[in-house]
């Protein structure tokens, strides 16, 4: 037995490298590298190197150069990355009127206040800003009335989106 054992070794050793033409070893996986396919369109630069070419012009021209970036200049803008999605979500709150802080519209009805006032300042006695949907700033200054005597100047002004819309005060 160890001698039918040993000369069937023997014979397939001394035919291994003539079977061996006829099963060739196996591919690795995964293959050694991807297979490149083309893309399924022409890239905004292949199209305007073939826009370019296709009017005659030489690349590493001065008017090669000059087509190139006209053309890319004159590429719409791509769209927004999110647009506002359809359904029932819709599009978010649309922006309030940007509103003036109550420490502008006090600066800016004193400021309105003082440069025409009716009668001679002596100081600004009290002021007040009411919220709203109209903020609405009331000032009342010392004044000097007629024939000397002290008294009162009450001013109101209103702001809307941002803006004085009206500015009101007794003459």
């Amino acid at each position: 037995m160890k001698q039918l054992l040993s000369a069937v070794t023997a014979v397939l050793i001394t035919c291994a490298p003539a079977l061996a033409q006829y099963y060739p070893p196996p591919a690795p996986y995964p293959p050694p590298y991807a297979p490149s396919y083309p893309p399924p369109y022409p890239t905004p630069d292949q199209a305007d190197d073939a826009k370019c070419r296709s009017w005659g012009l030489v690349p590493g021209t001065r008017a090669y150069s000059d087509c190139r970036i006209t053309l890319d200049r004159n590429r719409p803008p791509p769209p927004p990355p999110y647009p506002n999605p359809p359904g029932p979500w819709g599009p978010g709150p649309q922006p309030g009127p940007v509103e003036i802080s109550d420490r502008d519209a006090l600066n800016y009805c004193e400021k309105a206040a003082r440069t025409a006032p009716a009668y001679p300042i002596v100081k600004l006695a009290a002021k007040a800003v009411l919220p709203g949907r109209e903020k609405v700033v009331t000032l009342s200054f010392n004044v000097i009335k007629a024939r000397g005597q002290l008294g009162f100047w009450n001013v109101e002004c209103r702001f809307r989106g941002g803006r004085m819309t009206s500015f009101s005060g007794p003459k």
